[in-house]
């Protein structure tokens, strides 16, 4: 469809009848020919839904976690997606890249790249009896086994998509419905029809959940329960009691509140090895929005008793903190393309020049940032300078900029030209006499 619609575009191979490629009049033809303000806002909103909530593969759950804990960790990953989609893709590029050699290592035993995405979303947990104790990061499942008396835990990739929520066809329409808007927006400049400011935001945040999806497309979804390992068989026959405690809605969600006032008075915690890890509540509190990005990219540990960190693995496929070069150069052309979309609204009209000119920064700040973000991870890791200060101030240019890029599209909705109302005439694009 893009190839078609943009060979069209060089030929301008559309008959010149009664649509032809002319800015249309500002009153539609009739109430087919004509979108709504909230057909708009409808269509972007279920897009960057599916980009920022269905596309996310969150790791396992603790089998001690209640559903609202779970529920609040994954809008807290859909807020991730919607306020740094670049450091999501490099999350997501990071297991890819770990996952295959996780396959390459483990392929006497069998493995796909399947089984290393299990392996490192929490898959394996270790139990004594039918009590789960710890899980098993990959390097130490050679003394495992799914019975006690194995070299190796087995599963078969059957299996282990047999727990992902999500399938081949649930996740194709996901990309065909990010596609068919994207098509649209290109048919739309095509044809001379203005395209909104939300609408060009929308289009960025598909493009970016193609390549996640594409990232995570061996990655089981949503899974809730890994699999049950032992280091020697147990005296006592496995029951299957289910992998998340069952409890009552009420009483899950006090559970899930109640360290809420501990951690207020506690405060949120930083970068561990910097000087912010002792800062002042205050500080932390101001500083933690802008040091959270990170944390996605560097990571915060590798388990957590029963479940791997949120954004496990730590470390890439080199084994270092920073990307490999070839890493590197995807994580610069995916921030070059997402914020090279926004720029594509340069010249569009705005209600004031004041937002023309935010939107402009904000633009070109998110396409320069994230290789100066991993400039500042290079010196840190490679030199050993504390770049912190600088990278929380960089990080703060680039939320800034983030935030009025999400905020200038709906200001921008109060004063669209009327142009912008009318629906793609998808029958000039049939040749026809």
């Amino acid at each position: 469809m893009f190839i078609i619609l943009a060979i069209l575009a060089a030929t301008r191979a559309f008959p010149l009848g009664q649509h032809q490629l002319l800015p249309r009049s500002p009153s539609c033809d009739g109430p087919d020919g004509c979108r709504s303000l909230w057909h708009i806002i409808w269509s972007c909103a279920v897009t960057i839904l599916l980009c920022t909530w269905v596309s996310v593969h969150p790791n396992i759950p603790s089998p001690d976690e209640t559903w609202p804990r779970v529920t609040l960790r994954r809008i807290g990953l859909m807020l991730g997606a919607l306020f740094v989609p670049e450091f999501m893709v490099a999350w997501a590029l990071k297991q890819r890249q770990v996952a295959a050699d996780l396959a390459m290592m483990h392929k006497d035993e069998g493995w796909t790249i399947t089984h290393g995405f299990f392996a490192i979303m929490g898959g394996f947990m270790e139990y004594e009896g039918n009590r789960p104790v710890r899980v098993l990061l990959p390097e130490e499942l050679r003394s495992y086994s799914l019975t006690g008396n194995g070299e190796f835990p087995r599963i078969a990739k059957m299996e282990i998509e047999d727990k992902s929520k999500g399938d081949i066809v649930s996740k194709t329409l996901v990309v065909l419905q990010t596609s068919w808007f994207v098509t649209q927006c290109i048919a739309r400049g095509v044809q001379g029809l203005p395209v909104t400011e939300l609408e060009l935001v929308t289009v960025a945040f598909a493009t970016l959940n193609f390549v996640m999806y594409l990232l995570w497309w061996d990655k089981p979804l949503n899974v809730q329960c890994g699999v049950r390992v032992y280091k020697k068989r147990s005296m006592e026959e496995p029951i299957d009691d289910g992998c998340v405690e069952a409890a009552r809605f009420w009483a899950a969600l006090w559970d899930a509140l109640s360290d809420l006032p501990a951690a207020i008075v506690r405060g949120p915690s930083l970068i561990s090895g910097t000087e912010l890890i002792d800062a002042p509540w205050l500080v932390r509190v101001l500083v933690w929005p802008l040091a959270k990005p990170f944390t996605i990219m560097d990571g915060e540990g590798n388990v957590n008793l029963k479940r791997v960190h949120t954004f496990y693995p730590d470390k890439w496929a080199t084994g270092d903190d920073i990307p490999g070069p070839f890493a590197g150069f995807t994580i610069a052309a995916i921030a070059l393309a997402f914020g090279g979309i926004h720029c594509v609204g340069w010249s569009f009209a705005f209600p004031s020049n004041t937002e023309q000119i935010l939107w402009r920064v904000a633009s070109v700040s998110i396409i320069v940032v994230p290789p100066l973000f991993m400039f500042l991870m290079f010196v840190y890791v490679r030199l050993e300078f504390d770049s912190g200060y600088y990278g929380i101030l960089i990080t703060g240019v680039y939320m800034l900029s983030r935030l009025a890029l999400l905020v200038l599209p709906f200001l921008c909705l109060r004063s669209l030209p009327p142009a912008a109302y009318h629906d793609v005439h998808w029958a000039s694009f049939i040749p026809h006499v």
